[in-house]
């Protein structure tokens, strides 16, 4: 409990952060603050959009320059470690067994940025400049707190997010009606309900921040996915999550296969997409992509892992089982558990329903020996009260 307190404290923490993201960008009472410079803008937003479409070495290239331009500046460097942050965010289908030295070198180079950004953010900090340096220390104790919290180092990240909430205080600002703000302003509203919600522990720490509005919080992500200058891409991120999530599943969609048209080599964006097509039932296209994630998997692309082939050979299970294709079907979900075996948790639900499916098949196909073995696999990992344990059950008794 101490520990699922901790993470979703983290997970807080992180939703508070990106609220207060853009406020300084168009602050106009620090006259030291460089974010207002319309040349940085766009040339952080070139680079950052490059980081988005995977592509971090051109990212990286544009990155040193800010670092050779603003070296006393926590900005160049905060940037560089966003881009790590990508990096092991793209990592995150690597199996369990997989995970290995290249992850914790990762890790380290991340909260290697981070502890620089928040050195130089106080040093400006101490010097006048109170928006960037309250800001960027914010931001980096909040990123260092998400990741140490997803490495279970509890005590470190609650240090870090306590740091990270101290200086969200001297940031905050209500009435500046922008685009870029209504992407921080949308977040919170929306996610401030969603984890009062869902986490019934947190609700002490949500209290220190004005009410949310689901709504409002939707609207507000709307206008800056459709109008802000530094935010659109997070906010369409965000609102395919909260579509998703809300089983607004055309909208999802929408979005997602945008992000991914605009952003091709990003593999995040590549499974939002590639699962939602599925979740809407767009066989023909979740058939399409699912192929291109097999292909970029194979053919060792940035980005595509075990999870990602696991989930595609799933997919394809189900397409061709729609298809009358038996073997097919029995072929592609016998993959997809092949790659579940690689993770510690053997009770994923796709994991289950591929089960499932197989002793179902097997069942029409007059194989009983193999419908008892995935329908009894389907009892011992799932909850009695689960349906595909109790559907399992009564085809047993059919057997």
């Amino acid at each position: 409990m101490i520990q699922l307190f901790c993470l979703n404290i983290m997970n807080f923490i992180k939703i508070v952060f990106f609220y207060f993201f853009n406020i300084i960008f168009l602050y106009p009472q620090d006259t030291k603050s460089i974010l207002t410079n319309l040349d940085i803008q766009i040339e952080a937003t070139a680079a950052i959009n490059k980081m988005y479409n995977f592509n971090f070495d051109e990212a990286d290239k544009e990155f040193n320059w800010l670092v050779q331009e603003y070296k006393d500046h926590p900005l160049p460097i905060f940037l560089k470690g966003l881009s790590v942050w990508w990096k092991i965010d793209a990592n995150s289908g690597l199996s369990d067994i997989k995970e290995n030295k290249e992850i914790k070198k990762l890790d380290n180079i991340f909260l290697d940025y981070m502890d620089k950004s928040i050195s130089l953010s106080k040093k400006i900090y101490d010097d006048g400049n109170i928006i960037d340096g309250a800001f960027f220390q914010a931001a980096a104790y909040g990123f260092k707190g998400r990741l140490l919290s997803e490495r279970k180092k509890w005590r470190a990240a609650a240090f870090a997010g306590l740091n990270a909430l101290k200086y969200l205080k001297e940031i905050r600002k209500d009435d500046i009606m922008i685009p870029e703000i209504s992407f921080g302003n949308g977040l919170f509203n929306y996610y401030s309900i969603w984890i009062s919600d869902r986490y019934p522990l947190l609700k002490p720490i949500i209290r220190l921040f004005p009410k949310g509005d689901k709504k409002l919080g939707i609207k507000q992500l709307n206008d800056a996915a459709q109008n802000s200058f530094y935010t659109r891409t997070e906010a369409q991120l965000f609102l395919v999550r909260i579509f998703s999530g809300e089983n607004d599943i055309t909208k999802a969609t929408f979005l997602s296969k945008y992000l991914f048209e605009t952003f091709p080599n990003n593999s995040i964006f590549h499974r939002y997409y590639t699962q939602l097509l599925y979740r809407s039932s767009n066989f023909y296209m979740c058939k399409k992509e699912s192929l291109n994630i097999i292909e970029n998997y194979r053919n060792k692309k940035f980005g595509y892992y075990d999870n990602d082939v696991r989930l595609a050979h799933f997919y394809l299970g189900e397409i061709f089982l729609s298809e009358k294709k038996n073997n097919d079907a029995i072929f592609n979900l016998k993959e997809s558990l092949k790659y579940s075996n690689s993770f510690k948790n053997k009770k994923m639900g796709y994991t289950v329903y591929s089960n499932f499916l197989l002793g179902k098949i097997y069942f029409y196909m007059g194989d009983k020996n193999s419908s008892k073995k995935y329908f009894k696999t389907v009892i011992r990992i799932s909850k009695r009260k689960n349906d595909l344990n109790t559907r399992s059950r009564e085809y047993l008794k059919k057997l």
